[in-house]
This record gives C-alpha cells, sequence and structure tokens, in this order.
C-alpha cells in the first residue's frame, strides 16, 4: 500500500516515468487528500473531466502567490507580475473574459488554410538537414524552433526576432513549477524585461505604420476597448501570447516524434497510412501531455467521488494520470494512433479551454508528416532526457540519424 498522505509530485522518481507510480495510486484511491501536495489529488478521467468544467473550481492565481514572496523579501520582479496578471489559464470571471477575447481575436487573425500552409513550410525547411547531414537533434533544430517561427509568422515579426524572442522568453516557465525560488522568478523577470522592451518598441511601430499582422490587431482592438491596456501590459500579454504559443506545443511535437519513432512498428503503420496522422498527435496527448497537472481552488464545500472537499482547499487535476485511465482508454499505456473514444483532458476543458489547441495540433501533425516524408530516422538515444520540471514533460534532446 502506498502512504497517500506523504505523495509528492517532487519526488525525483516520478520525473523519468510517474505513469506507474500514477496507476498505483489510481487503482488504490482515485480520490485522495495529500499532505505533502496540500492538495486533494485527482487521479480519474471522470474527475479530472468534471473539475475543468466546474463552475465551483477557480483557478490559482499564481500572480498573487509571486507578489506575496516577494514583497516578503522585498523583491519586485514587476515584468514577471505583470505577464502573470496577462495570463488566461491563471484567471477567473470577470478579468478572464475580456483577455480571452483579446486572444481570441489575435488566434483568428489569419485562415486556418493560410496558417497551416505557413507551418508546412516552415516545418520543411526545418526537416531538411536530416536528410543533407544524414542527422540532426528534433527536439532542438526541429520541434523547438517550429512553433517560434509560427508565432512569430502570426504576429508579424522577422524570423531572427521570432527566435530571438523565443530564447529570450525560454527560461520563464520554470516560475510554473512549484518548488522554485525567488531567484527562479527574479531570472524570469531579467528575460521579461528584455523581451518587453522589445514588444512595447514595436507596439509604437504598430500605431505608426499599422499592419496587417496580429501584434498590430492587438494593438488596434486594444486602444479601441473601453478599458485599454497600458503598453507595459499590452507587452505583457503578447509576450504570454508567444510563450504560450511555443513552449508547449514544442514539448507536443518532440513528444510525438519520440513516440512515433520509439514504439514498435508505429512509424512505419502512420507512413503507410497518412490518415493516422491526427490520431498519433492525439495519441501523443494523451500518453505524454506537455502539461502534468494544474491546480483549482474549491469556491465552495462540494463532493468528488464521496471527498468532502472544503472551500479554499486546493485540487490537483493530474491529467497525466487522467490521460491513462484504464476506465476511459483501453490498453492505456499502448500508443494506437487509431485509437477512438473519449477526447484527452491536454487542452482542459470548460473556460479555460486552451484557445491555441487547434494550432498545436496543426503544427504536431505538419511536423509528423513532415518527418514521415523523408528518410527514415534511428533514435540516437534509448530513453528521452525530460527536463527537470514536476509540471512541464519536455524533453532535452531528441537525437536521430538516417
Amino acid at each position: 500500500m502506498l502512504d497517500l498522505a506523504a505523495f509528492n509530485s517532487l519526488a525525483p522518481i516520478l520525473r523519468d516515468d510517474p505513469y506507474p507510480v500514477y496507476a498505483a495510486l489510481r487503482a488504490q484511491a482515485p480520490v485522495f487528500w495529500s499532505e505533502g501536495e496540500q492538495a486533494w489529488i485527482l487521479l480519474r478521467r471522470a474527475e479530472v473531466s468534471a473539475a475543468f468544467t466546474s463552475p465551483d473550481l477557480l483557478a490559482l492565481d499564481l500572480g498573487d502567490y509571486v507578489r506575496k514572496v516577494s514583497r516578503a523579501l522585498a523583491q519586485d520582479p514587476e515584468d514577471l507580475l505583470r505577464l502573470l496578471d496577462m495570463a488566461l489559464f491563471f484567471r477567473n470571471p470577470p478579468a478572464h473574459a475580456p483577455l480571452r477575447s483579446l486572444v481570441a481575436r489575435l488566434m483568428a487573425v489569419r485562415s486556418q488554410a493560410s496558417c497551416a500552409d505557413a507551418v508546412d513550410r516552415i516545418a520543411q525547411r526545418l526537416i531538411a538537414p536530416l536528410a543533407r547531414d544524414g542527422g540532426m537533434d528534433l527536439m532542438r533544430d526541429f520541434a523547438g524552433p517550429l512553433p517560434q517561427l509560427f508565432m512569430g509568422w502570426l504576429l508579424g515579426l522577422a524570423e531572427d526576432e521570432a527566435l530571438w524572442l523565443g530564447t529570450t522568453l525560454a527560461g520563464v516557465p520554470v516560475v510554473l513549477n512549484r518548488g522554485c525560488s525567488i531567484r527562479d522568478y527574479n531570472s524570469a523577470n531579467l528575460r521579461l524585461e528584455e523581451a518587453h522592451r522589445f514588444l512595447r518598441d514595436r507596439i509604437a511601430q504598430c500605431r505608426r505604420r499599422p499592419a496587417e499582422d496580429g501584434l498590430c490587431l492587438l494593438v488596434a482592438r486594444n486602444d479601441t476597448a473601453d478599458q485599454p491596456l497600458d503598453d507595459a501590459r499590452l507587452a505583457a500579454l503578447a509576450s504570454f501570447v508567444f510563450l504560450a504559443g511555443f513552449e508547449t506545443t514544442s514539448a507536443l511535437i518532440g513528444n510525438g516524434l519520440w513516440l512515433l519513432l520509439h514504439e514498435d512498428g508505429q512509424y512505419d503503420r502512420v507512413a503507410a497510412d497518412p490518415g493516422l496522422v491526427p490520431g498519433a498527435v492525439n495519441e501523443a496527448l494523451r500518453l505524454e501531455p506537455p502539461i502534468q497537472q494544474v491546480r483549482r481552488r474549491a469556491a465552495a464545500d462540494q463532493l468528488v467521488a464521496d471527498c468532502q472537499i472544503k472551500a479554499g482547499q486546493q485540487l490537483a487535476l493530474m491529467i497525466a494520470a487522467a490521460n491513462r485511465d484504464p476506465q476511459a482508454y483501453p490498453e492505456p499505456d499502448r500508443f494506437l494512433p487509431g485509437r477512438a473514444g473519449l477526447p484527452v483532458q491536454s487542452f482542459g476543458a470548460g473556460l479555460h479551454h486552451c484557445l491555441g489547441a487547434w494550432v498545436a495540433r496543426m503544427e504536431a501533425e505538419a511536423a509528423m508528416r513532415a518527418l514521415l516524408g523523408g528518410p527514415r530516422p534511428v533514435l540516437g538515444i534509448e530513453r528521452p532526457a525530460w527536463l527537470p520540471h514536476h509540471n512541464q514533460r519536455r524533453m532535452s534532446s531528441l537525437p536521430v540519424a538516417v
């Protein structure tokens, strides 16, 4: 029997392969209180799915927590706090709606067909060194830059600007991990100061010379709103959109390519039937979700799976466990691109369903098709080196050779 109260998602054993632990916990108690996490742990798809759409569960405000910690230590990570204030997944009504509306309009600035064409062009160009040079790092040189270049295209940035902005922002998501320090907050703030300075200049340029791109549209929509954001907060919103558009998508692409190449026979199966590509991406989302868990706070007393949740208590929605729930997905640990059934929980649901879900799927599918269209690569590693984040499932590298 596992010690449920001592469960801690920061445990090193969960970094490389958390899924056997989740399976054992779920079999013992699908919902339980953890003293280590100071939260209720939800491991089954039914409870996680219901929690995503429950009006009685609120998103946690990480910005409020960072603000309190920083104030206690006489620190002021101003740009980081602005970013967290703009992060949709930390906002609850009524602040959530106007921000979501701005981002939704930005995501619709280009037609889905033009977005798909742009992604295909980027993917084909980035994958070319595999055939030309006989090998490449699919994470560093393909999965990493592809979403950055697409988000740059969407916002109207030059390619070198998009790659610079991606590199500058890449260290920021560490603040989403429980257990990070004030040093992490300050390091992220320095990166954001630089990124926001660049974005404020581009915002001013949009006003001087408006163009038909995402950033200029964002500026125009904001400036005509009833309560427009100032330029500092508008730059923070733009950096949030850029960051949200590449960080987890890069992880998804890398995880999907790893599964495609690692699982026996699946590369050849999908190569022979390209109609399986969307299913293969969906299986990557299910088996190795880029975001492993999210937190909610109970707004009122409630029952969840016969457990009494008190108002103010936190709940950890274990997406990675719910996606492998055998009650929802037969043979849950197998990579089956032809699988049909219930939707995965990787993009959330309800009020906080990811606005860019369609973009992430489109990019991952384009990346997979680009790989399948070239010479058959062979993995250069036996197992991935996962970054040391308890919440994000992302590899540091994925070397392959022809």
